[in-house]
């Protein structure tokens, strides 16, 4: 009936009592003293303590009008009119049939809980102490100058049982849901944040500051950088999975207001700055927008590397953070393989990460990276010219070609070894994974990805470098929103494939 989506049970419970309540209170009599009075506040009640007005407005908003026909029953010189029980009564179970049919068609689901690892998967948010004053001199970051702190999220092994935990964070979510709204819905429905709502009603299957396991095993890291308009929490079942696999998970926030919301430090939120679309690419200025975007990759970049310094500390020693919730994971991390994970704007900001520092880095897996948001440098890095010797399809410098001679960007973003010999992302193994969305239009560098490959020219000469496709799936079937919008909504608007959306998860 949902297209795999996978309703709330508890909450699938109450809307179906809800529903026979309602129709009880309809077709049943309306004296004061009978049962009929009772029921209605009683489901009124529970209702509202349970979802609010908003988060199951499938039921609330119907059960509004419904309230205001049920106390007309109640009126004497109303009751008197021949047919008002039958305009009523018919009305009210009019109503319910609306609800009935909302709460089908807009179900509040959870999300699929991660495929059975070693471990459970405990979860911190923290805002992590940082330094940026290296970026700050290079000129890679965007304001951040009075800047001390990244926020993030970090999912992690744990052996303690796994509770029912916000998928939102409660304080944000409201803001979340109205600002997802604004940015990505169609023009009349921008300002309907409520439609939402029902996001604040799934939990995650984690547990909130539990311990890492007491054990003499060392656990890899990752770091998730976040799409356009994204935040690190709508990409938590990829986390999830890894973590309950063995993996640190650090998921970053990002501040270049890519981010659709970003929490600080004092409870601020950074919001979302649409101006680039609205104001530069809408208006056909296409290389200043895509120049703009690469301005926006360094300060990724930069915000990547300073929490990667930091999560890597923690084996040392404690942060702040972590010391008010009892955790620690010192002697727990292995510091020396990392990987840099990221979907659209995150894919391009972890190449670029591992373009810049392939030093620090294990491997990269980037979804569907946005290629063309690369800095130059990292694209040269990606594309130099020995690795494109009999391509069909070779790599021209994307969207107003290289803006800076090589030697000069080298210089400027750093991309040199100590040692003084040219760093390049090749010496680091490589996953590009593609929705065939893209793959079928050539977005992301697909065909010269997919080419390097088949000439054995993507990553080091003996890797496992590796390029896929995920057979009728989406751009944004690699995030949670799949798993948790209406899938008939996601088909009809383009962001769900043909697949049930937890088949390509």
């Amino acid at each position: 009936m949902w297209g795999g989506l996978r309703p709330i049970p508890s909450r699938l419970v109450l809307d179906i009592a809800t529903l026979v309540s309602l129709l009880y209170c309809a077709v049943s009599s309306p004296d004061v003293t009978s049962n009929n009075t009772t029921v209605l506040l009683a489901t009124v009640f529970t209702t509202i303590a349970t979802a609010g007005l908003t988060k199951r407005w499938t039921l609330t908003f119907p059960m509004l009008p419904f309230l205001v026909l049920q106390c007309l029953r109640r009126v004497t010189f109303v009751v008197e009119w021949k047919w008002a029980g039958v305009f009523i009564g018919s009305l009210s179970v009019g109503l319910i049939f609306v609800s009935a049919a909302l709460s089908v068609l807009f179900p509040a689901v959870e999300l699929a809980s991660p495929i059975p690892g070693n471990y459970n998967v405990g979860i911190i948010d923290l805002h992590l102490p940082v330094d940026f004053s290296e970026g700050v001199r290079r000129g890679s970051l965007l304001g951040t100058q009075n800047q001390d702190s990244v926020t993030a999220r970090l999912l992690y092994p744990t052996n303690e049982a796994p509770t029912d935990m916000p998928y939102l964070d409660p304080e944000s979510a409201a803001l979340l849901c109205a600002e997802l709204m604004k940015a990505g819905a169609p023009g009349p429905l921008k300002s309907l944040s409520w439609m939402l709502h029902t996001w604040r009603l799934t939990r995650l299957r984690a547990k909130r500051n539990a311990q890492p396991p007491f054990s003499c095993e060392k656990f890899p890291l990752a770091i998730y950088s976040h799409g356009l308009t994204g935040i690190a929490a709508i990409y938590s079942y990829q986390a999830l999975n890894l973590a309950s696999q063995g993996t640190v998970v650090l998921m970053v926030d990002h501040t270049d207001q890519s981010a659709i919301a970003v929490k600080r430090r004092d409870s601020s939120h950074l919001l979302y700055d649409s101006s680039l679309i609205s104001n530069v690419y809408m208006k056909g200025n296409e290389v200043e927008y895509v120049r703009k975007r690469r301005a926006q990759t360094d300060h990724r970049v930069e915000e990547c590397l300073s929490a990667l310094e930091v999560l890597k500390s923690l084996n040392r020693r404690d942060i702040s953070d972590l010391k008010s919730v009892g955790v620690s994971f010192v002697n727990k991390l292995e510091v020396s393989d990392v990987t840099v994970m990221g979907h659209s704007f995150g894919g391009c900001t972890a190449l670029a990460l591992a373009a810049q520092r392939p030093d620090l880095v294990s491997a990269v897996v980037a979804h569907e990276p946005a290629v063309d948001w690369m800095p130059d440098a990292a694209r040269r890095s990606l594309f130099p010219p020995e690795k494109q010797e009999g391509s069909a399809a070779p790599y021209t410098g994307g969207t107003g070609g290289y803006e800076d001679q090589y030697e000069e960007e080298k210089k400027k973003e750093g991309f040199d070894t100590q040692d003084g010999k040219s760093s390049s992302i090749h010496t680091v193994n490589m996953l590009f994974l593609y929705s065939q969305e893209w793959a079928d239009v050539g977005w992301g560098a697909y065909p010269q990805i997919k080419g390097m490959h088949a000439r054995k020219q993507l990553g080091p000469k003996f890797g496992t470098s590796d390029v896929g496709v995920i057979h009728k799936a989406k751009h944004q079937e690699f995030s949670d929103t799949c798993m948790l919008t209406p899938v008939w909504l996601a088909r009809a608007t383009g962001l769900t494939g043909e697949r049930n959306p937890h088949e390509t998860a």
